[in-house]
């Protein structure tokens, strides 16, 4: 495979997070009833959404707000695990042929989308567009403080609202809500602060403001911050278990607090290594919170 047509259709989508994304869909049509046709199709939907607002968030950083713009030590820094961000700073691909390409994976999630429609329910169709939309309202949520909760909302309630919705008309959808908190906490309130670490002092140079980046900015522990989401988000599993909306067994995913305090204390000394643990722990979290209620 070419290095323009690896780039176009494994490093823009950024695949290796579709269990952080694909597993709240999961969970929200187990809420719903139960894995059907139409929840798998929900799954397909909501990746393919996946791909396209990653791909168009590297044009938008790039073009837009100038996050992924000048040299070196100017731009968002490559991760250990991923390498899309810099692309177009690196003349692999242009700004044009990655906005065809986010486009493109748009207009095949609209397929399923518009099928799911006219047999489920208009309802997937408007979660869907408004997955679309997240992505331009997080290129500027990095500079209004918004950062956190936009993301959020992305991979926790319509996450979980497109997998309920693509599964029954009717869902019970509060308590999808109150079951997509922990998917939006690690990945969005911890997992960013983790993420943009590498990135705070090029891009808080160019005015963002977001706790993310503050964290850095000011000094603060980032292991004391991680480790305090991840003990607010177990707290939180457990309420959803006493009230009834997560099986007991999704409590499996208790067993991954060890890796990642492992994750943790390695931070300062090996980074890149350390962070790559932690986003592991964080993927495999997800999927055992999902794999546990489903067996429950």
């Amino acid at each position: 495979m070419g290095t323009k047509a690896k780039a176009h259709i494994i490093l823009l989508p950024r695949w290796f997070a579709a269990p952080l994304f694909g597993a709240p869909i999961v969970l929200g049509a187990l809420l719903a009833g139960g894995m059907s046709l139409t929840s798998w199709i929900g799954l397909l939907a909501g990746l393919l959404v996946m791909a396209g607002g990653h791909s168009l968030n590297s044009a938008l950083d790039y073009a837009w707000t100038g996050l992924d713009r000048g040299g070196g030590t100017e731009r968002s820094a490559e991760k250990s695990y991923t390498t899309a961000q810099n692309l177009i700073a690196k003349g692999i691909l242009s700004v044009k042929s990655v906005y065809v390409n986010g486009l493109c994976w748009y207009l095949l999630a609209s397929i399923p989308l518009v099928y799911l429609a006219l047999r489920v329910g208009y309802a997937v169709l408007i979660v869907g567009f408004a997955g679309m939309s997240i992505t331009f309202l997080y290129a500027k949520a990095k500079f209004n403080w918004t950062h956190e909760l936009v993301l959020g909302l992305a991979v926790g309630p319509l996450a979980v609202l497109s997998g309920m919705y693509a599964t029954s008309g009717s869902p019970p959808w509060k308590s999808g809500l109150l079951a997509s908190v922990p998917f939006a906490i690690i990945t969005s309130f911890a997992g960013l602060a983790l993420d943009e670490w590498p990135d705070a002092k090029a891009n808080l140079a160019k005015g963002v403001k977001s706790i993310a980046y503050k964290v850095w900015e000011n000094g603060v522990s980032l292991e004391w911050y991680l480790s305090s989401w991840l003990l607010f988000s177990y707290m939180y599993q457990i309420f959803l278990i006493n009230i009834g909306i997560l099986h007991p067994s999704s409590a499996v995913s208790f067993a991954l607090w060890p890796f990642f305090i492992g994750s943790m204390v390695f931070l300062r000394t090996h980074f890149k290594k350390a962070s790559g643990a932690f986003v592991a722990a964080g993927i495999a979290y997800v999927i055992f919170i999902v794999l546990g209620h489903a067996l429950g």
